[in-house]
């Protein structure tokens, strides 16, 4: 398949497939077939075509919706969830916190999605972090009740009392989490690599160390460990990795938080600037201006794609749990038990 880019400003690129079919015994015949693409491709196939004009990759925008919750919503939830969107309660959270869906599953799928949600994670779906950070959300989930901010998880009976509602309805008690395994001697290890690295991955990972670059991330961090899949079990090795969560090997969790950018996990520090997500291994070259010693496999060109960046809408991909820590919290760097601490949450 041929593909041409019609004559347009950069701004409203089209691309259009083109279809060649052969006839076995005639002549060829060609019949033109364009349609434009539904959908966009997500950032890791987007950041394979360097040659894509900046205009169309700055409009490639992939939204993450926070995963769907399960179980039937009895009358009493779905009225609690209502009231506190009444009353201009707001619950913040990202969609890749595991203990915000949690939170969301106490109300069942109905009541979830009558809740005065808020998305603070960049790359979330509707999400408004000027709001969250004006707030001063440092953690997930985060209520704000009457004008006050409680942090971690709620019990539908404490939300029920913070919020006002009607005394008489009795929710049943939660049940209490089991106790968090103790770590292991020196701490928990991050999940081994077991992708294979290549030179260029080798390379990239001694330059970001060499050049001052820092990697924040935590042994549970499920996106920390596909940051480090990226350049394969070798080059993993090399990489500046810092260990943010307290009870992880060689925490440096105190480091962390004297690092006041550093509010999720993976986050980058290059060039003295800081960069939240995960990052595909071109930008992290360009970012850190690595010149690779030989030129990595060439990368297929945007016109390659097939896909119309002017008009097509962002994609909503609903997020894995990948910072859930089971029955343990993350705030500030502290762990929290049943019964006391800080309330779970995702940082």
């Amino acid at each position: 398949a041929a593909l041409e880019a019609s004559a347009v400003p950069i701004t409203a690129a089209r691309y259009s497939r083109m279809a060649v079919l052969t006839h076995a015994t005639a002549a060829a015949a060609t019949v033109a077939i364009s349609r434009r693409a539904a959908a966009l491709p997500p950032p890791d196939l987007l950041a394979k075509a360097p040659l894509a004009p900046q205009q169309l990759r700055e409009q490639a925008a992939v939204l993450y919706t926070p995963p769907p919750v399960k179980g039937t919503s009895t009358p009493d939830q779905i009225g609690l969830a209502e009231h506190l969107s009444r009353s201009g309660a707001k619950f913040y959270g990202a969609y890749w916190c595991g203990f915000c869906l949690k939170q969301r599953a106490m109300f069942g799928a109905g009541g979830s999605r009558r809740l005065p949600y808020v998305e603070c994670a960049e790359g979330g779906y509707q999400a408004d972090a000027a709001l969250c950070e004006a707030r001063r959300v440092t953690g997930y989930p985060n209520w704000e009740i009457g004008g006050k901010l409680y942090s971690g998880m709620k019990s539908l009976p404490e939300l029920q009392r913070l919020s006002g509602f009607n005394p008489a309805v009795q929710f049943p008690a939660p049940e209490p989490p089991p106790p968090p395994p103790p770590p292991p001697p020196g701490g928990f290890k991050p999940p081994e690599v077991e992708t294979v690295s290549t030179s260029y991955t080798v390379a990239l990972a001694k330059h970001l160390r060499s050049s001052g670059a820092v990697f924040y991330g935590a042994h549970w961090c499920r996106f920390c460990g596909l940051q480090r899949s990226l350049f394969g079990r070798e080059a993993a090795r090399q990489l500046p990795y810092v260990e943010c969560a307290a009870d992880g090997f060689g925490s440096e969790a105190t480091r962390c938080r004297a690092a006041p950018e550093v509010r999720a996990y993976p986050s980058w520090s290059i060039g003295g600037k800081f960069y939240s997500g995960y990052l595909p291994l071109q930008e992290l070259a360009k970012l850190s201006g690595f010149m690779p010693p030989a030129a990595p496999p060439a990368a297929t060109p945007a016109e390659g794609l097939g896909i119309d960046f002017g008009s097509a809408p962002p994609v909503q991909r609903a997020a894995d749990e990948g910072c859930e820590l089971p029955s343990r919290g993350v705030d500030g760097g502290a762990a929290a038990g049943p019964g006391g601490g800080a309330a779970p949450g995702c940082k």
